[in-house]
């Protein structure tokens, strides 16, 4: 069995280099292309071309054994999404839905509207009559742009270098001086010489978050003097890309799959069966030594754990976070910085020794991969922030109220861990305050 993956998206690219079982889809060519590149393992995935409406979704489904929907296209792609909810719904095929991150951004002269239909009548207010203008909003709406007085003058498109969308644009009337057909992300160097090139004084763009280039195309903007028209993200809930990937591991290991079994067959460490939670072993770690490796802010977040716990933590990273320089005088006597590059080999023999405790927080997947190994032959519990079937413990998320502490863990869903930890905290003061008082239940 297999996973469908809605993907043509950077979200879509990582979950297809997770390993899973998957027919990958796509709307273009282009996006088949961008897939197939080096470093994509789309050699292990099937990939589909083409767009789907929802009846089309539900045969697809339903004649290929898919055993589930991950949903990892692009924001505004809202039709696509509701195509699929349906299509899982007729069939009865799990669905989730990986949402992108939204972005911190400085909305100095950025003005946030609805729609395009909303962008191109600001576009003929008098004040931006005469304005030239880059649209940067993808082809699929660019329809009601030509309703802007002067439009094959003023405005400016940018697209994807697919002949199909290029045929698109000309038959709406933009001409070849009009097109820029690149495929983005875009640096803020290349947002500047592209509206520096146009002379556009106003910009309309898509919150693409920063996977898709927004931070780039605001400090090109604000850095030119141009206005931004910037079309809002709907709103949505679902799970990281990290999460995606391990749902679809359950979900195959419950309908019998293979996914998440190592290269040599040895079933994955950690990891619970689908419903069965995990058991919440409580141990003293005060004092035992405790290795972190990497210095992000997922290692920051853990370092914070095991100090409120009593380790003795020592973290190696090349670079830190700069909250770490305020932990390490909080924490002078447990907490110990070395930047430094960690080596696989560097754990081989007795370079594990007196260590109580791993975590592995990188960002680079083959050493995660290789210290975690070693850890778990020499016995020692580790924790792999990027792949939970190779923990062998799992982080929880900690409510404490001195030595009374509740921990909660969702199966490897850090943010669902994180909102129910903090809706925790909100409360949990006041009923350890109630239960050492004798509450109702005691009395």
């Amino acid at each position: 069995m297999k996973i469908l993956l809605l993907g043509g998206t950077t979200e879509g690219r990582e979950i297809l280099a997770s390993g899973l079982p998957l027919v990958y889809s796509v709307a273009t060519e282009y996006g088949a292309e961008l897939a197939g590149r080096p470093g994509a393992f789309a050699s292990i995935a099937e990939i589909r071309v083409g767009r789907m409406d929802a009846k089309n979704m539900e045969l697809f489904i339903m004649e290929n054994e898919i055993a589930g929907v991950i949903d990892a296209t692009h924001p505004h792609a809202a039709e696509v999404s509701e195509n699929a909810r349906r299509a899982c719904e007729r069939t009865f095929a799990p669905y989730v839905r990986v949402v992108r991150e939204f972005a911190q951004i400085d909305l100095t002269g950025v003005t946030v509207i609805g729609s395009c239909g909303e962008a191109a009548k600001l576009l003929n207010e008098p004040a931006r009559l005469e304005m030239k203008a880059l649209l940067a909003v993808g082809s699929k709406e660019l329809a009601c742009f030509t309703g802007v007085d002067d439009y094959r003058k003023r405005l400016f498109v940018r697209v994807l270098p697919v002949a199909e969308v290029i045929r698109s644009c000309e038959k709406m009337g933009f001409d070849a001086g009009q097109l820029i057909a690149m495929q983005g992300p875009f640096s803020k160097a290349m947002n500047e010489a592209t509206l520096e090139m146009t002379g556009a004084r106003v910009l309309v763009t898509k919150d693409s978050g920063a996977a898709g280039g927004l931070g780039e195309k605001l400090g090109a903007a604000r850095e030119r003097g141009v206005e931004v028209l910037l079309i809002r993200r709907p709103e949505e809930t679902g799970m990281t890309v990290t999460e995606a990937v391990e749902w679809g591991r359950r979900l195959l290991r419950d309908a019998g799959g293979t996914a998440g079994a190592s290269s040599k067959g040895v079933p994955p460490r950690g990891v619970s069966p689908r419903g069965v939670p995990l058991f919440p072993f409580f141990v003293s770690i005060a004092d035992r030594n405790v290795l972190v490796v990497g210095g992000g802010s997922v290692a920051l977040r853990r370092v914070r754990t095991l100090l409120t716990c009593g380790a003795r933590v020592t973290v190696v990273s090349p670079e830190f976070h700069k909250d770490f320089g305020a932990l390490s005088q909080a924490y002078k006597e447990n907490l110990r910085l070395i930047e430094s590059r960690c080596k696989i080999q560097d754990f081989d023999g007795d370079g594990v020794l007196g260590i109580s405790m791993i975590v592995l927080a990188t960002d680079d997947r083959k050493l995660n991969g290789g210290i975690g190994e070693r850890a778990r032959k020499a016995g020692i519990p580790v924790s792999v922030a990027d792949a939970s079937e190779e923990c062998t413990f799992f982080f929880p998320s900690l409510v404490t109220e001195g030595e009374i502490v509740a921990a909660v863990s969702a199966g490897g869903r850090p943010s669902l861990n994180r909102r129910l930890a903090h809706r925790l905290r909100g409360v949990w003061r006041s009923w350890v305050e109630e239960a050492e008082r004798g509450g109702p239940e005691d009395s």
